[in-house]
């Protein structure tokens, strides 16, 4: 018995070492060979009495759960379906305008005194202490640390700036 092995695995790295293409087809092959070698080897042992049912078992299911594992890509789609779309993957989407993953609007040069003020919902002509305090109501919300972006942040900061240049 031990010869007829030993002629099998010397037949296999002859081939091995003198095909590429042989090469190409174990080395796509490998993990299935090497899974079915351990769940046969599993199998023999448990019927032998030498290794214990419950092993025996995992061991006859690696290669069906090698098999399911490209599935696994599917997972945070089925989490979203199943109502956990915060937690499975949808983090730091945002339903407020501006926010999520979509990328900043381009835009070219400085922001004009009417954007800024509509930007902090306030006149154009405000104050300074209306524009401050339409400033920090909205950075507390909006900051990144609150679960904001830095493009929203530094579009308010551009906001006050441009509504307090004329004020100072």
């Amino acid at each position: 018995m031990m010869r007829l092995v030993s002629a099998a695995l010397i037949i296999v790295a002859l081939a091995f070492l003198l095909s590429p293409r042989f090469r190409a087809w174990v080395r796509a092959r490998a993990p299935m060979f090497i899974l079915g070698a351990v769940a046969v080897t599993a199998v023999g042992l448990a019927i032998t009495g030498r290794l214990n049912w419950i092993v025996a078992a995992v061991s006859a299911a690696l290669p069906a759960i090698w098999r399911l594992a490209p599935l696994l890509r599917f997972a945070p789609l089925l989490a979203r379906l199943a109502g956990r779309g915060r937690e499975a993957g949808a983090r730091g989407r945002d339903d407020r305008p501006g926010t999520g993953d979509t990328p900043p609007p381009q835009r070219n040069g400085r922001m004009s005194r009417q954007e800024a003020a509509e930007m902090l919902g306030v006149d154009s002509d405000a104050d300074r202490d209306r524009v401050m305090a339409a400033h920090r109501r909205l950075i507390q919300r909006l900051h990144p640390d609150r679960g904001g972006t830095d493009y929203l942040a530094s579009r308010l900061n551009e906001a006050r700036d441009v509504l307090l240049e004329d004020n100072d």
